[in-house]
């Protein structure tokens, strides 16, 4: 009788805990659907905080969920079976992953120019060895801006993050209940000692990630230590599950509710431009994710319907599969139709019919399938006696549905919007009184070939090709060599005759760089009139101010430099000293505002009061104007030329205006560049004659500065400079 009564006892604890584990997991699936939606809201509306914020919720219910496994498995049997748990998260994970990572590739085959899907191919390679968070670090792929060509598959760096988490974590585990076995504990104290651990991981995690985002945010974002922490607090959860579970049932509604509060505090609070991010600005999204679990430990939260109706927990069981196929989707469906409402229904009605596709009939499958019953489903359907689940029906039905609706809004979308700019006809000569200096020959070549090039239909045959173009430097290799912080033995920066009656000094950054091949030609076909020198430092803006970039070393080392670039010219005193800088937006370091063009004047009247007297003339060089990314336009294969025309944007007649103001007032000069690479000084085409002009946003190709060089050096001598 007492046997019985034992065996009861043990059975009502084992259904018990069942029940406990079913609330926690349908208060985990709404969470699930908060984070998955979250992040596709933000990546389809292109506001990314709520990127950030869902991909914080989703580290905390991976470690929460995964530890309870770990746990579980290890007061079971003992200890960890690394076999049973790798196996385990192989059929969990990469069935999915890799169906999406071959499918990517394909269609950026179809969708894309051949050098962009040789790039996804390469993401793709790294995505799948579990390692594309460092491969995105590496690229300096920034978050918080853009910059090249987005892939389809940067989403999977968070995948990365997590299951290098797990290449350690069960280790610990394990030697954990090592310990508790020679020990003799019990799981409670394998409870503690496990909490204990993680405790002081999270610790310092947390520590390396508030120092990692102050120095290199661009880095910490993809740092696998960096995010750690956020594992780590669902991790925490998962052993405290006994204190937890103490909640009076009267507060878990207000834990539930206060903690989605938070996330969408978060939403609502964190953006691009917010210095802290991932630490400490992610405390808020991670904290309010452990509210919503603490809340659903060992009871059900009364007044919480949001996370608990089928819908919710349905999203929250198709998450995976619809953070995988997503971002794809919405990168091709933006390469092939304009933003709008049939954009906006194509990607969303066409993303959640390849997660529901996916989660049914290759997630869960390959999941919890076996050969046996493979080989019974392959018997039944030689025999024609398979007969579905109701579930898979209803599954296929839906994703047919939305996949329909998907190709509906496809079919009706509005052409692409070609920024065709009206009949521009090339002036020979400007008339002085209008405000303009009269063109030269070669700039007025020049204007004629622009007219030519935007109004062309088709792609020319390019030399180079514009693949070829994208990935050279932003210089001749001799010119590029100069770009170094440290000292370096100035005659290979120095182009010219050492007995030339002008000698100019070339400062500033990566775009004084793209200017040196040109100028280097002005001055080696100068009859030795013309010495250049150049001392220039991509990524570091020659202005009296510590500007934000996203490579730290970069940040450390621009002062030292700034300072030698200073005395030299206090010592060799140049006759010409010619600054260019790259105009965009840009944040002193330690501060999330933009600078104000007041800001950048009082920056750049500093740094030259350095050295003014040292000189004979000051030019301020303005910058190509930037406005379309030739990789992204020129990327997709339906590209035409009218999609790749740039406008001069307000940015740069912001900044070149200041410029223009600090040049007169120090008796200096301003040089305009758009007549170089701009049509009626507003629209900037890709190529001009057979030429590209462009290899990213900003720089020019090395073939185009060699093109017009003739043009600037007009400009120079108009402007009474050379």
């Amino acid at each position: 009788m007492s046997t019985l009564l034992v065996n009861y006892g043990k059975q009502v604890r084992r259904q018990r805990r069942r029940a406990e584990r079913a609330n926690q997991r349908l208060d985990v699936q709404g969470l699930r659907m908060v984070a998955v939606l979250t992040v596709f809201s933000s990546h389809l509306f292109g506001w990314p905080s709520g990127g950030f914020v869902g991909v914080d919720v989703f580290f905390v219910i991976s470690g929460f969920l995964i530890t309870g496994n770990l746990l579980r498995m290890a007061d079971r049997a003992g200890n960890v079976s690394f076999k049973r748990f790798y196996w385990h998260r192989v059929r969990r994970i990469v069935p999915a992953a890799t169906v999406v990572l071959v499918l990517t590739y394909c269609c950026s085959l179809v969708v894309f120019q051949t050098f962009r899907a040789n790039e996804v191919g390469v993401d793709a390679l790294f995505a799948f060895a579990f390692i594309s968070n460092w491969w995105f670090a590496f690229q300096q792929t920034d978050y918080f801006a853009g910059g090249d060509a987005v892939s389809p598959l940067q989403h999977y760096w968070s995948l990365s993050v997590e299951e290098q988490f797990y290449f350690v974590w069960p280790a610990l585990i394990f030697v954990v209940g090592l310990i508790v076995a020679r020990k003799s504990w019990n799981h409670q104290r394998r409870l503690h000692l496990a909490g204990a651990i993680m405790a002081g991981i999270v610790v310092a995690s947390f520590v390396w990630a508030m120092y990692e985002t102050a120095v290199a945010p661009t880095w910490a974002y993809f740092d696998t230590f960096v995010r750690v922490w956020e594992l780590g607090v669902g991790a925490l959860m998962a052993t405290a599950t006994g204190v937890l579970a103490r909640i009076p049932r009267i507060a878990k509604p207000w834990l539930s509710w206060a903690g989605l509060a938070l996330i969408l505090a978060g939403v609502l609070s964190i953006s691009e431009q917010s210095l802290g991010f991932p630490a400490p600005w992610a405390l808020v999204p991670v904290a309010g994710s452990a509210l919503v679990i603490a809340a659903g430990v060992s009871g059900e939260p009364q007044f919480q319907a949001f996370l608990r109706n089928p819908a919710s927990v349905y999203i929250g069981n198709i998450s995976y599969s619809l953070y995988l196929v997503h971002w794809p989707t919405i990168v091709f469906l933006a390469a092939l139709m304009p933003e709008g409402r049939s954009f906006y229904v194509a990607a969303a009605a066409t993303s959640f019919a390849l997660a529901i596709a996916s989660y049914h009939f290759v997630e869960n499958p390959l999941r919890y399938g076996d050969w046996n019953k493979l080989r019974q489903v392959l018997k039944d359907i030689r025999r024609r006696r398979y007969i579905p689940q109701r579930s898979s029906g209803y599954a296929g039905v839906g994703a047919l549905f939305l996949i329909t609706l998907g190709l509906w809004a496809y079919a009706i979308r509005p052409e692409i919007p070609h920024e065709t700019p009206p009949v521009i006809v090339a002036q020979e000569n400007v008339d002085p009184s209008a405000g303009k200096p009269p063109s030269g020959p070669f700039t007025s070549q020049l204007q004629r070939e622009m007219v030519q090039a935007l109004s062309a239909t088709k792609w020319p045959a390019l030399d180079p090709s514009m693949e070829s173009a994208m990935n050279t430097p932003e210089s001749p290799l001799d010119v590029h060599a100069c770009n170094a912080a440290d000292p370096m033995d100035e005659s290979r920066c120095r182009w010219g005759s050492p007995s030339a009656g002008t000698r100019i000094l070339l400062v500033g950054d990566s775009i004084a760089l793209s200017y040196g091949g040109p100028l280097r030609d002005i001055a080696l076909n100068s009859e030795g009139r013309l010495q250049l020198q150049v001392a220039a430092m991509g990524g570091c803006e020659f202005v009296d101010a510590p500007v934000f970039n996203p490579d730290s070393s970069i940040v450390e080392a621009c002062p030292g430099w700034a300072q030698r670039v200073v005395d030299s010219i206090n010592a060799t005193k140049p006759d010409v000293v010619i600054v260019s800088n790259l105009y965009g937006a840009k944040r002193v370091v330690g501060s999330d505002q933009w600078m104000t063009p007041r800001e950048w004047s009082r920056a750049l009247r500093s740094m030259i009061e350095k050295f003014r007297p040292s000189t004979g003339k000051v030019v301020l060089l303005s910058a190509p104007p930037a406005d379309k990314n030739i990789r992204e336009c020129y990327g997709a294969r339906s590209s035409s030329p009218a999609d790749c025309i740039s406008q001069v944007n307000d940015v740069w007649r912001s900044v070149g205006g200041v410029e223009r103001d600090v040049a007169a007032s120090i008796h200096g000069t301003w040089v305009d560049s758009r007549p170089w690479f701009c049509g009626e000084e507003r629209y900037c085409p890709s190529f001009v004659g057979s030429t590209p002009t462009k290899l990213d946003t900003n720089h020019m190709t090395v073939a185009y500065g060699q093109k017009i060089a003739p043009a600037i050096a007009e400009s120079l001598r108009a402007a009474g400079v050379i």
